[in-house]
């Protein structure tokens, strides 16, 4: 599990210089990540709240402080394995995958809402931790929170032309590496089985993950039974 005490920029610069060294060239140094930054707040007003998008681990493992949380829903993007990661859930002889958002679908997630007084504090260290390789493109996004509001969330959508990106990789050839890959972050498996288990929690359904679940316990020799969509109506999302 991530702390944000792991996510400042000095560490954060260690761990570059270190993925620089080994020849990872793509990641980004602290300037760069904060030009990204500035660029995706001239969308936002000094004194404005800004929602964050989350689908993956920052269900999870959000490491943030926020004012609110909500399930929601964002259509014209789906969860998908589509990048390698050869240092922090794999290695260069076994990369493990990761979770971006792809064009196409829709894909339910949690809404983090960061009071105005929060949001330079928690997007330096959301950027820090998000944007480390230069795997994604922020974009904002329309997104339904499951009470009914409409709102506009910062999120991150996979960078189709980063040399890491492997967004055609068939299904059994992603479970592989997923069922297998373990880095300095841990196992990818793990990665996957905490999606999944806090997307049943939270009532949600993503037969792509399911899917994977499934593949991966298979090959590794611990089937599962698959899920059962699970009743939305009990599930609440309240306040951090």
């Amino acid at each position: 599990m991530l702390k944000r005490e792991e996510l400042t920029t000095e560490r954060i610069e260690q761990i570059v210089r270190d993925a620089r060294q080994a020849g990872y060239d793509f990641f980004l140094d602290a300037g760069q990540r904060e030009a990204s930054l500035r660029q995706a707040l001239k969308r936002c007003a000094p004194g404005d709240e800004v929602w964050v998008f989350a689908y993956g681990s920052l269900m999870w493992n959000p490491a943030l402080e926020f004012a609110e949380s909500s399930i929601c829903q964002v259509q014209g993007w789906h969860r998908s394995f589509c990048f390698w990661t050869p240092m922090g859930r794999g290695t260069p002889e076994l990369p493990g995958l990761m979770l971006a958002l792809e064009r196409g679908g829709s894909c339910e997630g949690i809404a983090y809402r960061l009071a105005p007084e929060q949001v330079e504090s928690e997007l330096a260290i959301l950027w820090n931790r998000e944007m480390l390789a230069g795997y994604y493109q922020p974009q904002w996004v329309p997104a339904t929170l499951r009470d009914g509001r409409a709102v506009t969330a910062v999120t991150f959508e996979v960078d189709t032309a980063h040399c890491q990106y492997c967004g055609d990789l068939p299904a059994d050839k992603q479970a592989h590496h997923i069922a297998f890959a373990e880095g300095r972050r841990g196992a990818c498996r793990d990665y996957l089985a905490n999606t999944a288990a806090h997307a049943r929690a939270l009532g949600i359904h993503d037969p792509y993950i399911e899917d994977m679940v499934a593949r991966v316990g298979h090959l590794r020799g611990e089937d599962v039974a698959p899920s059962v969509p699970p009743e939305r109506e009990s599930v609440v999302v309240g306040q951090a």
